[in-house]
Parts: structure tokens; sequence; C-alpha cells
């Protein structure tokens, strides 16, 4: 009985071990083929898998559990068809244009068949073999109609998440990521299109908001080397830096940068309260927070747009990938992120950023993004392996205090990460050197009673603004110092005209500003207000949802409106 039992126990462990490898695969063989390998590296997911394939193995029905396999490599066709022929994973947008579009992408995949043989074989092969040994040894495991429950539960569990997590308005969070494995992300993209936003859109909870397209003009570049880097810090507010006048020297490095011609700053705004509502909207030009064109075609993707004139991009980032969700990552030819290189983060920290710029070639034409994590809660934590920075004692004192002496003193050694930073790319940089410095959105340090950055106000919106070129086209620091950007959304588009683009949005309106709340896709709410020649803010609106119909230039209709926001 015993022997019997522990055959039993050996054979079934060993066949869901089949089945959770059986998922990870195709990603793998996947890896042959394509030219940006993918990544995930979470190993959690190992023993999520092999748990499913045990339960999976003790169904009573080989039929019911052979249907669950068939349907998971149906859906994973799907996304590897995606990453093969879009270099992008599926997206719940995507899922409901193929639907809609059936015909096309029918057509379409027919006519490119023959470069895209390796889709259904890294997908079916090792789908096929896992039936095969499942069905050869049936027999063999525990059965149990009570495991069909977990083998549901599974299934149902990423739509269960996206309904219970305390984030769920904003259903970027739940967009594909590198750091997981493809089936994850499948099933989150399907999970979210057919478990929330089908449901909304036939039952009436959202509305179609038509944005005219934009008009994307090549205006070319010089061919020699050049470098364009983008410095993205996080939860850095103009309010905390002595460059824009705080009483604390918290940037003596920028505020030396001063004296030099060719560096220009200014107080802006961001596109969102919080990180990931707000780089989807920077990287792909986002300018109404309700336009899903952007996220939904990516042809404004800054990353595509300098990998079609050529420049190698580079996604440098001390945070997780998702803070990339929603942004197209077949474009960014080297992304390293702290899933990626955890080792080198956990010792370095955001030093670890000046390693890896140290690592980009010389010559040649480049766009860099560098995405910090030091200006973030708890401030503290972030810089505690660099004593010298500890500038502002932050024990023994009273929270409000101990906060912001911790926050400047997180600023003070963002600003030595400049100079560094600066410093590795004047001498490692061939040609021209355009760098922008700005952050995903501000912070507010008892502002109105208020701290952090998890709300929809004004305080939280406001980043500072940098740029410092060497060589190159003067007329870029002229245009930065006579009508400077004073959005990420125009920051992004003289981004795009230094990437060798002219980007036209006939849905712009001149002055006018809008800064998404916490959620991508104004899910919670949105800010719009002018912003005048000389810096005056008038003309403040706040929009909740649920939203009316919005056409062309900002006609919105709106249920509720806020007049009164805290400065």
């Amino acid at each position: 009985m015993m022997k019997t039992f522990l055959r039993k126990s050996a054979v079934q462990i060993l066949l869901g071990l089949v089945v959770a490898l059986t998922l990870f695969l195709p990603g793998l063989l996947y890896n042959m083929f394509a030219e940006n390998p993918l990544t995930w590296f979470r190993g959690e997911y190992l023993w999520m898998f092999w748990a499913f394939g045990i339960v999976l193995c003790a169904c009573p029905s080989f039929r019911l559990s052979a249907t669950v396999l068939t349907g998971l490599a149906f859906l994973e066709l799907t996304q590897f068809a995606s990453l093969a022929f879009t270099h992008e994973y599926i997206t719940p947008s995507t899922i409901g244009l193929m639907l809609i579009e059936y015909l096309d992408v029918a057509e379409s995949t027919v006519a490119n068949s023959i470069h895209f043989l390796h889709v259904p074989l890294v997908v079916l092969l090792p789908y096929l073999l896992c039936l095969e040994i499942l069905r050869r040894t049936w027999a063999f495991p525990f059965k149990s109609r009570w495991f069909v429950i977990f083998v549901i539960a599974f299934l149902v569990f990423p739509l269960v998440r996206i309904k219970t997590d305390t984030d769920r308005d904003d259903i970027v969070n739940f967009f594909p990521t590198a750091k997981n494995p493809t089936l994850v992300n499948t099933l989150n993209s399907y999970s979210l299109y057919f478990g929330v936003l089908l449901p909304e859109s036939l039952f009436g909870r959202t509305v179609a908001h038509q944005f005219p397209e934009y008009q994307i003009r090549e205006t070319g570049i010089p061919t020699s080397p050049m470098t364009v880097v983008l410095v993205m810090g996080e939860s850095l507010t103009p309010n905390h830096m002595s460059l824009y006048g705080y009483g604390r020297k918290t940037t003596p490095f920028l505020e030396e940068l001063t004296g030099d011609p060719d560096f220009v700053h200014r107080k802006g705004y961001s596109a969102a309260n919080a990180t990931r509502a707000a780089l989807p909207m920077f990287y792909t030009l986002q300018y109404h927070p309700l336009d899903e064109n952007r996220l939904r075609r990516q042809d404004s993707n800054l990353f595509l747009l300098a990998k079609q004139h050529g420049f190698r991009t580079w996604y440098l980032s001390a945070q997780n990938s998702n803070c990339l969700n929603g942004v197209n990552l077949g474009a960014i030819d080297v992304m390293i992120t702290a899933d990626t290189r955890p080792e080198l983060f956990e010792r370095e920290k955001d030093e670890g950023l000046l390693e890896l710029v140290r690592e980009v070639p010389s010559g040649g034409k480049n766009f860099i993004v560098v995405h910090q994590r030091n200006v973030h809660l708890p401030y503290q934590t972030n810089i505690e392996h660099r004593p010298a920075f500890q500038r502002f004692p932050t024990e023994g004192l009273s929270f409000e205090d101990s906060t912001i002496n911790a926050y400047d003193n997180a600023v003070l050694y963002a600003d030595y990460l400049y100079r560094q930073l600066l410093q590795e790319l004047r001498q490692r940089t061939d040609g021209p050197l355009y760098v922008f410095f700005t952050s995903d959105h501000g912070e507010n340090l008892g502002d109105n009673g208020h701290w952090g950055h998890d709300r929809l106000d004004l305080v939280s919106s406001v980043v500072p603004i940098m740029f410092y070129a060497r060589g190159g086209d003067g007329r870029y620091v002229r245009e930065m110092r006579q009508k400077p950007p004073a959005t990420h959304y125009q920051l992004g588009k003289m981004i795009a005209r230094m990437l060798g683009y002219d980007i036209r949005n006939p849905a712009e309106e001149g002055g006018v500003v809008y800064v998404n709340g916490v959620a991508s896709q104004g899910r919670s709410g949105y800010m719009r207000f002018r912003v005048s020649g000389n810096g005056e803010l008038r003309d403040l609106r706040v929009f909740r949802p649920p939203f009316e119909a919005v056409e062309g230039k900002g006609r919105e209709n709106v249920k509720r409106v806020t007049h009164s926001i805290p400065r």
C-alpha cells in the first residue's frame, strides 16, 4: 500500500514538472529565433506551474486536461505570433482589434506565414510532446474530481487578481511585462479584455473617445555619430532642489552647471501622478489621458522612432521592468533593469546605472534612457550605502522632519549621480551629445498636509525639466531657452525632433496641459488647465470617471468637476 502511494506520488510530481516545463519551454525555444530574447526572472512561477501540473494530472478525465492544454497552446500561439510579427506582447487592445478585424488578421497571417514558421513549432512541439507523455502515463497518478476545482482556480486567478487588486483601476498594471513568463502575460491580457474591458464596453460603463491620428513626418538627421540621453528621475520635485531656489543646498552640481551656456532648466508638469501611468504616456507622446490610440498603435513610441532612424536603443533602469507596461519593448535593443541585474542594484543602488552606461560602446548613434530609483520612498533606504550623502539627520526627529531630511539627502545623492553620469557621457560619446533630465512625477512633502504622490493634485505633477548639450545643433539650446517645453508631452516631441521626426497632433490645444491621475487612461481622473506665457496657471478643472464621449480638441462633457485643488 505504501509502495503504491509513493510510486503514484513520484509519478504525480514528475508529470507535474513535465507540465510546468511545457508552459515555460515555448519562451525558451522562441529565444533561439528572436532578435531580442525574451526574459523572465521570477522563480516563483516555476513552483506555480509545477503545482498546476500536479493538479492537472490528477483530474479524472484526460479529455478535460487535454482540452485545457490545447486552449493554453492556442492562446500562446496568438502571443508568439504577436511577438514575431509586431515584436510586441499581445495586449488587451490588440485582442479587441484582432477580434474585430479577424479577416484581415487571417489574411496577413497566411500571406506572411513563410517568415514565421517557427511560431507554431515553438508552441506546438512542447504541448504535443506533453500531451503524448500524459496520455501514455495517465493511469499512474492519483485521480480525483476535486482537483478540477484547482485547475479552474488557476485559469481564473488572473481575472480574480485583476478584479480584487488594490490597483485594479490602473489596468496598465496588468499589461505584459518582461519579467513574466509569456503564459502569464497571455492570461493577463485575455483576462483583462474578456473580464473587464469587453463587459465595460458592452454594458455601457465605458464610451468610445474619438481622437485624430498623429501626423508623423520624417525630417532627416545626420548620419554621423550622436547620442541622445533621457535621464528619468523618480519622485523628484523641483520644490526641494536648490537649483530652483530651495533653501537647502541639495543640488550643488546642477547649480554649477547654470554657468554653462549649454545648460537650461525650468519647471514643468508630468504626464501623470504615478510612474506606471506617466511613463507609457511619456514614451508614446500621449497628450490626452483618454487617447488610447498611442498605446494601441505605438507609432509615436520614442524607442521605435529612434530605431527606425538607425539609433541603437537602450533602457537602463534601477527599477523593475513593469514600469514600461504599455510600451512596445520590441524596439528596445538593450534592456537592463533591476529584474535582470538584481545583484548589481542591490550592491550599488543607483550607481549601478553608471556601470551600465560604461557598457554602452562609443561611436554610432545611441538613444539611451536611464531610469533612476533613489528619490523614492523609503528615501533613506536608497542612500544607506553612501553615508557621505546623509547630511541631514533623520534619527530622533518627528515624522515630518525626518521624512523631509531623508528626501533632501536623496536629492543630494541624485545630484552626485548627475555629475558622474555627465562625466561618463562626455568621456565616452563621440559626436553631439544631448541630455535631458526630468522625473516621472513630483512628490508631496507635507504640502497641504499630503505626503507621497498617489493622488490627483498639482504638487505631485510638478517636475524639473533640464537640458544639457555638447556640440551639435545650437538651435536646440536656443529653443530650450526661448520656448522651453513645459510638459512631458512637449519634451517628448522635442526628443522626437532630435531623432528626426516632426510630430503634429491635430487635437493639441495651445497652452492647455493635461495631467493624468495615478491610473492609466484616466481611470482615476485627470486634470486640465492652462499655462500662460509667464507660467501662470488658470482654468483648472478635474475630471472624474465616468466620462461622456470626448471628440477632437478636448470637448469633454463631465459628470463631476472640481475647481478647488491644493496647490
